[in-house]
């Protein structure tokens, strides 16, 4: 029988069994590169407002989700209408409707949601939010608005996407001219 040969460490160098050890205790105590997590429900919610804050509408389309729904319980701008098919319509095509109008007759349209209450069940989430929007039209008229939105949020195969708004926002004086809809893509 072969026995193994025991040779002692030089001073100052180290065993395998010591590296291994050192290895191992290094992936367990030190902070290691994790992957940034997947943006969660609140975080498509304020991205979502933060793109229409900018003005962005190619950056609000990939958060909402293919046939998505806008609930409308009332015009939010005097002028426009809801149209006569009920409460709901296709957010992609509300939110490429009513952005260009609005972004048209404001120089300023911010949008910033407080989030209030995040409920995740599987590939369900809500989200309640406080909105306060700002609006400054082209004639230099301020106003401040805030209201109640609750999302309804979809895991979807490359992450969160928001299924349906409703909102408790009242309508406000601030004149559109009606336009045709815009089709979604």
């Amino acid at each position: 029988m072969l026995e193994e040969a025991q040779h002692p460490a030089a001073p100052g160098s180290f065993t395998m069994q010591q590296i291994l050890v050192a290895v191992l205790i290094a992936l367990v105590l030190l902070p290691g590169a994790t992957p940034a997590a997947a943006p969660g429900p609140a975080d498509i919610v304020q991205a979502f407002n933060r793109a229409l804050s900018e003005r962005k509408l190619d950056d609000v389309m990939p958060l909402l989700a293919k046939g998505s729904v806008q609930y409308t319980l009332r015009a939010a701008h005097a002028g426009a209408t809801t149209g006569t098919g009920g409460i709901t319509s296709d957010l992609k095509t509300h939110w490429n409707t009513i952005g260009p109008v609005v972004f048209s007759v404001t120089t300023t349209y911010k949008r910033v949601a407080k989030i209030l209450d995040t409920r995740i069940d599987g590939d369900l989430a809500t989200v309640w939010a406080t909105v306060t929007s700002e609006t400054v039209e082209r004639s230099g008229k301020q106003r401040k608005d805030s209201f109640s939105e609750v999302y309804l949020l979809v895991r979807a195969a490359d992450g969160w996407q928001i299924g349906a708004i409703a909102d408790n926002r009242g309508t406000d004086n601030l004149s559109v001219a009606p336009t045709a809809p815009v089709k979604a893509p």
